[in-house]
């Protein structure tokens, strides 16, 4: 009986595993010199306030984990943080409902030319799973986001996992796929 429960156990521990496993992808831009951004700010709707957008979740917690997590990593890469003139803008949303996005298929000179230039063929739907975090860094002379990172399984089987190391986990794995640096180290 021991041996039939042990086995159990063992299945059911490897299963929520295997459910909770993070995956990452990131996008950048080819044609950007990132040896020129020395410092960021938060968007506003990253600041300490509500996002009344669709499937993005609420919550006030959860975005100040993922804040703290983001702002470790950019200061551990000498990033300044500043709110007057940044180089960069740093945005993030978190969709609690799987979701399509519409975009391009890649960075490079289509996606940063101008819309006139683009093809409606070159535009793909993107699943975004629930559970997933998406974060962007914006230039702010542009406009144009120039590195993109999204990392999905923030969830358990009870939802959200708001388990502080566990957002920790998904934005380092995400910054390990960032190789630049604010300071010459």
């Amino acid at each position: 009986m021991k041996t039939v429960f042990f086995a159990l156990a063992l299945l059911l521990t490897a299963t929520l595993t295997q459910a909770q496993q993070m995956t990452t992808d990131v996008d950048q831009a080819t044609d950007v010199n990132f040896d020129k951004y020395k410092t960021y700010a938060w968007a506003s709707q990253v600041d300490s306030k509500l996002d009344p957008g669709l499937y993005f979740l609420n919550d006030l917690e959860l975005k100040k984990r993922i804040r703290d997590a983001v702002a470790f990593s950019l200061d551990g890469r000498g990033y300044k943080f500043t709110r007057n003139s940044p180089d960069l803008l740093v945005n993030f949303r978190v969709f609690d409902k799987p979701t399509k996005i519409e975009g391009y298929e890649s960075y490079g000179v289509s996606y940063f030319g101008a819309n006139e230039i683009r093809e409606p063929e070159d535009k793909k739907t993107f699943e975004v799973p629930a559970g997933s975090v998406i974060l962007n860094l914006v230039d702010t002379k542009s406009g144009q986001v120039i590195w993109r990172g999204i990392s999905s399984g923030l969830t358990n089987t009870n939802g959200f996992d708001r388990d502080e190391n566990k957002v920790k986990q998904a934005i380092n794995l995400l910054f390990e796929k960032y190789s630049y640096r604010a300071d010459k180290y």
